[in-house]
């Protein structure tokens, strides 16, 4: 999505918005062999924007739910995905050369992509480390039995 920054104002603009869930798919396949998480359906990206001077103020959060792989018993599982973000963009004029820092940007022009920033945000919401429950028994080393749901024979 997006936004012009000449559009907004010191009053508070919510937006709301779904992104392409296929595409963030895609991105983690690309990204990391192995993956044992992907998205299910498209997150939905709720922010409110207010612009100070040339300053932009983003503050929003991605949700949607995932549908992970348990790594202990390989079972999948769908989980809530929830991601909190707060940004301060700055026009890239103001301060050439400033690499990005967390929570701090720059934007050139007179448009923000809100898109990148809550795909970024949406990929970070994935966890190293997927378990159905932290309970969880795993899988039989000798017969390869899953220990959740039956004994095991050996």
């Amino acid at each position: 999505m997006v936004i012009r920054v000449s559009d907004l104002s010191e009053d508070v603009k919510h937006v709301e918005y779904s992104e392409n869930g296929q595409a963030l798919n895609t991105a983690i396949e690309e990204a990391s062999a192995g993956c044992d998480q992907s998205f299910e359906g498209d997150p939905r990206v709720e922010a409110d924007l207010y612009r100070y001077g040339g300053d932009v103020h983003v503050a929003g959060k991605v949700t949607g739910r995932l549908l992970c792989t348990c790594v202990r018993c390989l079972d999948e599982f769908s989980t809530p995905l929830r991601r909190e973000f707060r940004f301060l963009l700055i026009p890239a004029a103001e301060r050439p050369g400033m690499e990005a820092d967390a929570g701090l940007d720059r934007y050139e022009g007179d448009e923000i992509d809100l898109g990148v920033l809550a795909r970024e945000q949406a990929l970070l919401a994935l966890e190293p480390v997927t378990l159905c429950r932290q309970d969880c028994r795993g899988l039989c080393p000798g017969c390869g039995r899953n220990l959740n749901r039956e004994a095991c024979r050996c």
